[in-house]
């Protein structure tokens, strides 16, 4: 049979750079040989930088097998390397390019052998990952504790801290979960367990290729070899990167030295998944001889909206100073909205987004942004009420949330005593009942018609004493009319297991305290429960037409909300206690990445930016109080936006 070869097609004119940059990105372009620090601010096109210094090294004469690309995921891969196609009318095989994980895979199937790995291991996806450190847990006979141990997903994140943050179990647990220093011991045991069973199987979970990535690294000839290939080293998003992915990029970058990091120490907002600020501060230092270049032009954001960013992170003390500047027209101020309560806070924003879309802002070009999830609780519920369809970006719907339907369902058994889903959702939450378990009992309950105690007193001493402790709680909540005392009594014993249960304890407990202070507005369970059941079935979706599919308000913690951007922005929310966040406040370094967040958020605007703050607020603990606006606000000058008092004129329908 004949053969026929097809070569690859490469470019016959060159890219007229010049014409396609702007100055500062020209520089970084041409100009970052050796070790290369892009300070790329918010909207300053940092992916054109490193599509055309991709351009560039190609059409120079360096192969593509000898340039590594490295990104945040591989959909952002794979478009890069497309543009540079196009740019340069031909094909790019031989690229190295993916996420972190993805090249680590790659290697790990090469050199895995030196770790005693086969080429042919298998990837453990999260869930299945944590299935594993459920075995183990049982291995280890800490189920048959008498007290509840902390659950798989906790045992998986504080894994995962270790990993990337380069840090003992000790260190993690002591600075993130102290509130389960007593099972250090354990989970110890656990963990190495789990390392044990994943070598003897041969598969590795996400985390373990970067792990063995960089134990591979530490073997001389491997080093030698990957950091000889790696000619030239293209990282994205540098300032998201960890302890961990800053050792491997160390190493791979030490025969030839020419890497070239973009990103934006002003953005760095990600400390809880174990980004590490430092490695963009002290890139410099580490990397000797390191160029830094600035890319301040701005794209998205108006005049206005950059005066407010530029004066809000010249406050913090540890960053490379930038000033943006913005290519567009002079649009309207930033505007800081007082108003009385959250629920006139929630009809502000309602309203106001209802108007920007008759002024002709098409509804997904708004977002509405917040520090915390238990901020959008409101908000939420007036949205529903005015039939605005919304998406709860990164996350689920206040209502939709596992520890909300678990404080709920307590409440639906009081209402409802047949509900079969409520019943058994809460007596999971005991110690010693599981899903069948909780569904035998069920069966005991309905069709052999036993008694509760009864019940009771058959059940192994283990399930005995949680289905004591379920029913308790049940009596003690018959004792209350209030929706509000009830919540405050589930959330008693609730807390521990939220402790044991879930990464963010913290978080979520607030949102039970927002769910409580909500429900004094209801003088009855049974009508908290009737009126909150038509919210929970709403999915915004669902009141689209076809022809307006995709136009929906988008809803989100700034955190999820970075890389995008909108036309319209408002930031609720804006108080102190809530943001910065508290825990932020006895830690300068804590406080400088709050700041940070502020910056993120107004940097997500284009042309129109409210921050709106309550002037009172009723709390869990404290009941009324009256709030300040949020520290940030403060370290502002006035002629950086404008003041708006909120006020309610019900004349329009007397």
């Amino acid at each position: 049979m004949k053969e026929y070869k097809i070569h690859a097609f490469t470019s016959t004119g060159a890219i007229d750079y010049r014409e396609k940059l702007n100055p500062q990105q020209l520089k970084a372009v041409e100009g970052s040989v050796g070790p290369s620090l892009v300070l790329a601010g918010a909207g300053s096109g940092k992916t054109r930088v490193l599509i055309y210094r991709l351009a560039y090294l190609l059409e120079k004469g360096v192969r593509p097998q000898n340039v590594l690309l490295v990104t945040f995921t591989n959909k952002a891969a794979k478009e890069m390397i497309h543009r540079s196609e196009l740019l340069l009318k031909s094909t790019l095989s031989g690229l190295w390019a993916g996420t972190f994980h993805h090249i680590g895979n790659i290697i790990l199937r090469r050199e895995g052998h030196f770790l005693g790995y086969s080429a042919n291991f298998t990837i453990v996806d999260r869930e299945d990952s944590k299935g594993l450190i459920e075995d183990c847990v049982e291995d280890l006979g800490f189920t048959k504790s008498e007290k509840l141990f902390p659950k798989k997903d906790i045992i998986a994140n504080i894994s995962s801290l270790c990993v990337n943050s380069q840090r003992e179990v000790d260190e993690v647990i002591a600075c993130s979960y102290s509130h389960i220093e007593e099972y250090t011991l354990p989970i110890k045991k656990v963990l190495a367990r789990y390392a044990q069973k994943k070598k003897e199987a041969n598969v590795m979970d996400f985390d373990d290729l970067l792990h063995n990535w960089l134990k591979v690294l530490e073997i001389e000839e491997v080093r030698e070899k990957y950091s000889r290939i790696f000619e030239y080293i293209l990282v994205d998003e540098y300032q998201d990167t960890n302890r961990l992915q800053f050792e491997i990029l160390q190493k791979i970058s030490s025969f030839h030295k020419n890497i070239l990091v973009v990103g934006d120490d002003a953005q760095s907002i990600y400390s809880f998944r174990a980004a590490e600020i430092n490695n963009v501060l002290d890139f410099p230092k580490i990397f000797e001889g390191a160029k830094i270049f600035k890319l301040e032009t701005n794209y998205r954001s108006s005049p206005q909206i950059l005066a407010m960013a530029n004066e809000i992170i010249t406050h913090n003390i540890n960053q490379f100073p930038k000033k943006l500047v913005s290519i567009k027209k002079d649009n309207c101020m930033p505007t800081v909205v007082k108003t009385k309560d959250v629920y006139q806070q929630a009809k502000f924003v309602s309203q106001r987004i209802l108007e920007l879309v008759k002024e002709g802002v098409p509804l997904k070009e708004i977002a509405v942004l917040f520090r915390s999830h238990f901020q959008a609780l409101e908000l939420e519920i007036e949205l529903l009420k005015r039939n605005i369809p919304y998406l709860m970006r990164g996350g689920v719907r206040f209502f939709e949330q596992a520890h909300i339907k678990d404080t709920m369902s307590y409440l639906k058994i009081m209402v409802n005593p047949q509900d079969e889903l409520a019943f058994k959702r809460a007596l999971c939450l005991h110690k010693g009942i599981g899903r069948s378990f909780a569904h035998k009992i069920w069966e005991k309950i309905v069709k052999e018609n036993q008694k509760l105690q009864a019940i009771a007193q058959e059940l192994p001493k283990r399930q005995a004493e949680g289905f004591k402790e379920f029913l308790a709680i049940m009596e003690s909540l018959r004792q209350v009319a209030s929706p509000q005392e009830a919540i405050k009594k589930i959330l008693q014993n609730y807390k521990d297991y939220c402790y044991l249960s879930f990464d963010n304890a913290d978080e979520r407990i607030m949102d039970l305290e927002e769910l409580a202070k909500m429900a004094i507005e209801y003088p009855t369970i049974k009508r908290f429960i009737l009126e909150l059941g038509s919210y929970e079935d709403f999915k915004g979706e669902t009141r689209l037409s076809p022809n307006e599919k995709g136009d929906i308000l988008v809803l989100s913690t700034i955190h999820q909300a970075k890389g995008l951007e909108w036309e319209a922005v408002l930031i609720i929310g804006f108080s102190d206690y809530e943001f910065p966040h508290a825990r932020s406040l006895a830690n300068s370094k804590d406080l400088e990445e709050e700041r940070r967040l502020f910056y993120v958020a107004v940097t997500r605007c284009k042309n129109t930016l409210y921050i709106t703050y309550p002037e009172t607020k009723y709390t869990f603990k404290n009941g009324a109080i009256i709030t300040r606006p949020s520290m940030f606000l403060h370290e502002l000058s006035c002629d950086v936006y404008e003041e708006l008092n909120v006020i309610e004129d019900w004349s329009d329908i007397i």
